[in-house]
């Protein structure tokens, strides 16, 4: 490994030489963006079929004084995503301000410019009281009759719930039977749980749903709630754990300006996005994987071969660009000293430029170490790479896992038998030859005789790895009019 400030000056030489490529080979990468690109969302009050056709079946939206609250630090593009679906929501009542509803907010201020997006794609409207978190006990307490809040939705509520469980159950007990508020939880880990013995308080009194971004989160949970309501202690089988609404809100937002790629095109730039950390991503592995591959074939990814240097410099005579990792996330990692040109990280980015970067990426890399992704907790990398239209790797496995995300037109998917390295590098040039005559179990039949194998590899490259834009917009309109459904249910205290 190369002390940190070798590898410092390495990434350094990367971005350089990087530029240099760019000059020799006369491209053209300056930013083309797509002003005006995106509809607005549809009026599915007047003219969505699935919802006048039964529009006259639902009950009244009862919940129309709305707070979204957290005392946690971070999230808030999660929250605020949740936040400007109400809006939506609300935004089909009659055009009486009044009885269309108001939003309020409760959180501290947001950090690395987010709001400045969160004006400029407008996360925030019916706009009431902006507030600070330790000011919500005496907001809710100042009105307890028909104007008073009657939904509280928290953007982090393994924080959230504890911090203020004991002023709200005050709150509510204030309250005559009419005028009760109920809480929505936005959860991210179904692991976390110190603030999970609140939930019985507020199961018993029917005032309490979960809102995951994901469907393992949703899955688990009810899992989880379903072995409760079986319990032996009657201080929780009496509590209604089954009873407890569990709906899933994927955070994608409707970001502007996003570059124009054309199609077909080069995969040069992959992304990991995440804490930089080795429990989070399993970046270890991925950079074995990427220098193994470089030392067997460095052409294929645009290098030349090590003949003794310490690092793989970059052929500037490259058919591609040469490859390019970019790490984008908070924290420190040691890079190889071997991938000192290839590797570059970034952190502390202000929301704007974070959007970019990843945005003018080809491809996102989950690399997911094992936290429990796929069973516990939910990763909001998912959420971004898909809301800037930057394909996402995958496998089946987190395909079905996250839900949302099931659908070719969002997802380049690899097969569970092929590593994201062998993966990038087939989709890279066209060819997964050396996968395919590969054996590495040792018992005589290369992966290209496994029929499934095989065919997986076959379909992934037939796809292609760039994603069209309309397809792309139309997969984005469906999660959108799922979350609609969400919050029209809970607006209506519907299971």
């Amino acid at each position: 490994m190369l002390p940190r400030q070798f590898t410092t000056v390495g990434l350094t030489a990367a971005v350089v030489v990087g530029s240099l490529w760019l000059l020799l080979h006369s491209l053209d990468f300056s930013p083309r963006y797509m002003q005006g690109f995106y509809p607005p969302h549809r009026d599915r009050y007047n003219d969505s079929e699935w919802y006048t056709s039964s529009l006259t079946s639902l009950p009244p939206r009862c919940r129309k004084n709305i707070v979204v609250a957290s005392a946690f630090p971070f999230h808030f593009d999660v929250y605020m995503a949740a936040a400007k679906t109400i809006g939506d929501v609300l935004d089909s009542q009659p055009e009486d301000e009044e009885e269309r509803g108001t939003i309020h907010l409760f959180t501290p201020d947001f950090s690395f410019g987010f709001d400045d997006i969160a004006e400029e794609l407008g996360l925030w409207k019916h706009r009431g009281t902006r507030g600070r978190p330790e000011e919500l006990g005496n907001f809710t307490n100042a009105d307890r009759g028909a104007s008073g809040i009657d939904l509280i939705v928290f953007g982090t509520c393994e924080v959230d719930l504890p911090y203020w469980h004991d002023e709200l159950v005050a709150a509510w007990d204030s309250r005559d039977a009419e005028h009760k508020f109920k809480i929505v939880c936005i959860v991210h880990n179904v692991e976390d749980t110190r603030w999970q013995e609140h939930i019985t308080h507020w199961a018993r009194r029917g005032a309490i749903r979960l809102l995951p971004i994901a469907d393992h989160v949703k899955n688990t949970f009810r899992q989880k709630f379903n072995a409760i309501a079986d319990s032996s202690d009657a201080g929780l089988y009496t509590a209604g754990y089954q009873h407890i609404p569990i709906d899933v809100h994927a955070p994608i937002l409707d970001i502007p300006y996003l570059p124009i790629k054309p199609v077909p095109r080069q995969l040069v730039y992959a992304v990991i996005q995440g804490t930089l950390a080795a429990n989070r991503r399993d970046y270890l592995r991925f950079f074995n994987d990427l220098i193994a591959s470089l030392r067997e074939d460095a052409a294929a990814w645009g290098y030349l071969p090590l003949n003794g240097r310490t690092a793989f410099e970059p052929d500037f005579e490259s058919r591609i660009p040469p490859f390019q990792l970019l790490l984008v996330g908070a924290g420190a990692i040691e890079i190889p000293a071997e991938l000192a040109f290839v590797v570059t990280v970034h952190h502390d980015l202000a929301y704007k430029d974070f959007y970019t970067l990843v945005a003018n990426a080809d491809i996102v890399v989950p690399a997911f170490a094992p936290l429990g992704y796929f069973r516990d907790q939910a990763s909001s990398t998912v959420a971004l790479a898909t809301e800037l239209a930057v394909p996402l790797l995958v496998t089946e496995r987190l395909r079905r896992t996250y839900g949302y995300i099931d659908d070719a037109r969002a997802v380049v998917t690899r097969p569970a038998a092929m590593s994201e390295v062998q993966a990038l590098k087939a989709l890279r040039t066209g060819d997964a030859s050396a996968f395919l005559n590969s054996d590495p179990a040792g018992v005589g039949v290369a992966m290209g005789g496994v029929k499934g194998v095989r065919e997986a590899v076959d379909r992934m490259l037939k796809d292609g790895w760039a994603r069209d834009p309309e397809e792309w917009m139309e997969w984005r309109q469906d999660v959108w009019d799922r979350n609609w459904m969400v919050v029209d249910r809970i607006l209506r205290d519907m299971p």
